[in-house]
């Protein structure tokens, strides 16, 4: 938060310059006030109760990082700064307003010095490394004991000086590593290329952090980061100028470095695909061979099996056919063979019943018992008595 500045009563300024006596804006000697803490309202501005009256008070001479501005976001260590005087000035506490020649600033806030028991708060918010001493003229009745105060929490690290604060230009300052501990060469291998991305990577963000911030202080904009590290700035400035570009351009090189391993690699991951592939295609063809040679080596024995026990059973029955054909040939010899011999019974028996039988006429025909055992076509005489073979 700054007072408004206002140069109309210069001349009461440089009167109360020299002195360090407080003269307040109506020239009468009402310079303190008694009041009570109401509540704390950010790191310089609080609300007190002044002779019945609620006003809000902004502490003179210190600026502390913003925590409520309208257009701005909160600041490094804004929180601290406000828990820092919610602390030290808690509801109820007495304390005295001592004025400055302007009593009032344009937003109708009442400028004073803020004591606790003989303490200026407005120093040891400084102190604390939690504010800094602005000076923003007539009143500059408290601006050498802010600024003593700012000095010894400087020398002390304190707050905004404080390395070990994230928020910090010395913390920024110290995240930006040396350019030494970049890796001095391109590393050849995707791992090797990672690793150095990564040691890059907190130099250029630890980098771009304390450029913008050194922005701030460079521009004036920033009225805390102005004040606290307005001559620190121009070293730190010349060391980002020179560790950032060549860390961003280490990292481009990485980058391409990367781009084409990655591209080799993807050519790699295709060829490897497709010899996979080749080979796979190889392999199932084989097999697919394989499995009809197989196939039709199998399908050939079976046939030839098949075949064999055909030819078997062929054998089988041609042997079944001709044994039965031989058995039937033999049953036919035997009932010619019985034929035979029953008709050569008959006949020795019709030979032992008759006498002995006339020879045939000179004309062939004659009985059965002119022909014994003649079993074939017969010629019959007219009459029908007598036959002889045909």
């Amino acid at each position: 938060m700054t007072a408004k500045v206002v140069t109309g009563v210069a001349v009461l300024a440089v009167a109360a310059g020299a002195t360090g006596v407080a003269v307040a804006q109506s020239g009468g000697s009402d310079d303190r006030d008694r009041a009570t803490v109401v509540r704390v309202i950010d790191g310089d501005t609080i609300d007190a109760e002044v002779n019945g009256e609620v006003q809000r008070v902004r502490l003179l001479n210190v600026d502390t990082p913003e925590t409520k501005h309208p257009e701005k976001p909160v600041q490094c260590l804004g929180p601290e700064a406000t828990a820092f005087l919610e602390e030290f000035l808690a509801p109820g506490e007495q304390i005295e307003l001592v004025y400055d020649v302007e009593r009032t600033d344009r937003y109708d806030r009442t400028l004073a010095g803020v004591y606790k028991d003989d303490s200026l708060v407005n120093a040891d918010v400084a102190e604390a490394g939690l504010g800094v001493a602005v000076l923003y003229e007539p009143n500059d009745r408290f601006y050498p004991e802010v600024l003593e105060a700012q000095e010894r929490a400087e020398e002390a690290g304190e707050g905004l000086h404080d390395a070990a604060v994230e928020c910090t230009i010395p913390a920024l300052a110290e995240a930006l590593p040396p350019l030494e501990d970049l890796p001095a060469a391109i590393p050849a291998e995707a791992a090797g290329v990672a690793a150095a991305l990564a040691a890059a990577a907190p130099v250029i963000a630890a980098g771009e952090a304390l450029g913008a911030a050194l922005d701030l202080v460079e521009s004036g904009g920033h009225v805390v980061l102005s004040k606290a590290y307005g001559g620190l700035a121009l070293e730190l400035r010349k060391r980002s100028d020179v560790a950032l570009p060549a860390a961003v351009a280490y990292q481009q090189e990485l980058l391409a470095k990367e781009a084409e391993l990655a591209e080799a690699a993807r050519v790699a991951a295709e060829k490897a695909a497709e010899e996979k592939l080749a080979a796979e295609k190889a392999a199932a063809e084989k097999k697919a061979a394989e499995e009809r040679a197989a196939a039709e080596q199998k399908a050939a024995e079976e046939r030839a099996a098949a075949e064999a026990h055909q030819a078997e059973q062929d054998r089988a029955a041609e042997a079944e056919r001709q044994q039965a054909e031989a058995e039937r040939q033999a049953e036919r010899d035997r009932e010619r063979e019985r034929a035979r011999q029953a008709e050569r019974n008959h006949s020795n028996e019709r030979q032992q019943e008759t006498p002995r039988r006339q020879q045939p006429s000179n004309s062939g025909y004659g009985t059965d018992a002119d022909f014994p055992g003649y079993t074939g076509p017969r010629c019959y005489a007219p009459g029908g008595q007598v036959w002889k073979p045909c």
